[in-house]
């Protein structure tokens, strides 16, 4: 993946989104660290937050106007992870790059960075998707964890291979960011047993 590309993919986002989102995709640097790009995103409103998560795929209020998101670092943490998510990705099981659209509807998510998987045939024929448990990782991530777990034994690894992306965010899972593409927030879980209980 180069600059180029993950520059093309911003461009592309820049002209099919409204103008405040436009500002909030233009506002994210792909050269720029993770700490830099969530300092940029937490100076727009919550409104416009929202809206780019929307126009990215999320759903970051309920269909009753609760948020799904515990704090603006979470929806901000969320919306780095879509954008780049949709940046080119290369497939570690047949050897592809692949590049999502914002419409895509990924078979597999990356369980930690939320990126989307491609229709690569090797993956979908693995026996090991019917196991319990199964968690799919994007080769990004794989390498990082990878670098990250052997940085201290050898010098070689220190490195990142990629010069921007999920490579340069630390590892952290956030349950909440999830709710934001899947499922209920504990509220509307408690909210809805309420309801069952009467």
């Amino acid at each position: 993946m180069t600059d180029e590309e993950q520059k093309r993919v911003l461009k592309r986002l820049e002209n099919e989104a409204s103008d405040a989102v436009k500002l909030l995709v233009a506002a994210y640097d792909d050269e720029a660290d993770y700490k830099k790009n969530l300092k940029s995103m937490k100076r727009f409103t919550k409104s416009v937050l929202e809206d780019t998560a929307r126009f990215l795929g999320g759903k970051p209020t309920s269909d009753s106007g609760t948020k799904r998101y515990k704090s603006i670092d979470t929806l901000c943490d969320w919306i780095i992870m879509a954008i780049e998510g949709l940046f080119p990705q290369h497939c570690a099981a047949c050897d592809a790059d692949y590049v999502l659209e914002r419409s895509s509807k990924p078979r597999f998510r990356c369980a930690q960075c939320g990126g989307g998987s491609h229709n690569c045939p090797n993956i979908l024929r693995e026996p090991v998707l019917k196991t319990p448990g199964f968690a799919w990782i994007c080769s990004g991530c794989s390498e990082k964890f990878t670098l990250e777990m052997f940085a201290d034994e050898d010098e070689e690894f220190k490195s990142p291979t990629r010069s921007a992306g999920s490579l340069k965010r630390k590892f952290s899972f956030s349950p909440s960011a999830e709710a934001i593409t899947e499922g209920e927030t504990e509220e509307e879980k408690k909210k809805k047993k309420k309801k069952k209980k009467k």
